[in-house]
């Protein structure tokens, strides 16, 4: 039943369409600006290697809108979120990689046996990180419902991407890098 209390209505206000577009618009540039940002830092940050994972990055968007395309899913302001989310986990994967590869050079090791262990050593955390994610994701997707369905259905997509652009396509490029370039010292 309904509570004995009296309802005063202090403010009232109507909300058109508009407003919707408005938030979506908003949450595209945010998107674009932090996008941006992140590349400039990973290249200030990592020389070649945020090429690389700049690269990475932008198969994993590109990932992710083709497999939201692949399963009809409409981009919402949540899912945007989702999408935004998934690029700050897929640039922590790529500084965990390349952080642990510089302590395996300052430890003495060889350039390659640097790479080999930096990728081996961060490859554990980032498949815990992103499990634990998927995890909430996949909650959120069967207990959620319209806008959380969205947010867990990009977020989930974005995490599976993650995987396959920071962990083996950076280190594909890595190798034909060092394949080519033979360096004498990390550029990192």
């Amino acid at each position: 039943g309904r509570l004995p209390a009296k309802l005063t209505t202090i403010e009232e206000r109507t909300v058109g369409p508009g407003l919707g577009q408005d938030s979506i618009d908003a949450g595209k540039l945010a998107s674009y600006v932090g996008a941006a940002l992140v590349v400039v830092y990973m290249l200030i940050t990592y020389g070649i290697f945020g090429i690389f994972a700049n690269l990475a990055l932008f198969v994993h968007i590109a990932l992710i809108f083709a497999s939201l395309v692949l399963l009809g899913a409409t981009l919402t302001l949540p899912g945007i979120a989702g999408i935004v989310l998934t690029i700050g986990m897929a640039v922590d994967s790529n500084v965990l990689i390349y952080e642990r590869i510089r302590e395996e050079n300052h430890m003495g090791r060889s350039i390659l046996s640097s790479l080999d262990a930096g990728f081996k050593r961060a490859f554990g955390t980032i498949v815990d990180s992103n499990v634990t994610m998927f995890v909430a994701a996949v909650i959120l997707y069967f207990l959620g419902s319209g806008p959380v369905r969205g947010f867990a259905v990009s977020l989930g997509l974005g995490i599976l991407t993650t995987i396959i652009t920071a962990v083996t396509m950076t280190r594909m490029m890595i190798a034909v890098w060092y394949r080519f370039a033979r360096p004498t010292k990390l550029p990192i």
